[in-house]
């Protein structure tokens, strides 16, 4: 069995990383980790204790809550629109034989089904091959859109998801996340 290729990525201050598991860097828990986040996050703003209090508990759940996909290697927060709908993103890692980009986007259905509405190549990354597809599938009556960026090195795919029922917030949000994927790097 191959080791998963370590990585670096950048992202810009509107996106946080989101700890999965505790302990994770200074922070032994999710009470810790939320309390630093909310008073850097708040710091000098004048917000009343229930706002405060109301980050907090959103910063709480979704470190806690489970992805759309098991096995998540890393989860971001866009902050900037805080209080608005929570904007989160997961990175996935894992083995895949996949050497095309027909194959890519056989993968970026995986886990949610669906159609590829629109792809194209993507350049500028440290994948040999890498594509960015929107998928969309019907759930009971509501239309579910995700942004996918898959590519795939030494045996290995890396997506970058994001899913959301609203088209607009997709659409805002996909420069961004193409950013996000083109920033890995490979030691």
């Amino acid at each position: 069995m191959a080791v998963a290729p370590t990585y670096t990525l950048s992202l810009e201050t509107t996106w946080l990383p989101v700890p999965l598991e505790f302990p994770w860097g200074s922070f032994p828990d999710a009470d810790a980790w939320a309390d630093e986040l909310t008073d850097s996050l708040l710091a000098g703003t004048g917000v009343p204790a229930e706002a405060r209090d109301q980050l907090r508990a959103t910063a709480l759940t979704l470190q806690a809550m489970p992805g759309p996909l098991p096995g998540a290697m890393e989860r971001f927060w866009r902050t900037e629109y805080v209080g608005g709908p929570a904007i989160i993103a997961h990175l996935y890692v894992t083995d895949s034989a996949a050497r095309s980009a027909d194959e890519l986007l056989q993968l970026a259905r995986a886990g949610i089904g669906g159609r590829v509405q629109t792809w194209t190549s993507l350049e500028g990354t440290a994948f040999p091959l890498a594509v960015q597809a929107v998928v969309t599938m019907d759930i009971e009556d509501v239309t579910v859109g995700a942004v996918r960026h898959l590519g795939v090195r030494d045996g290995y795919v890396f997506l970058l998801d994001f899913l959301s029922e609203d088209p607009l917030v997709l659409e805002a949000v996909q420069d961004e996340l193409s950013g996000i994927f083109r920033s890995i790097r490979f030691a």
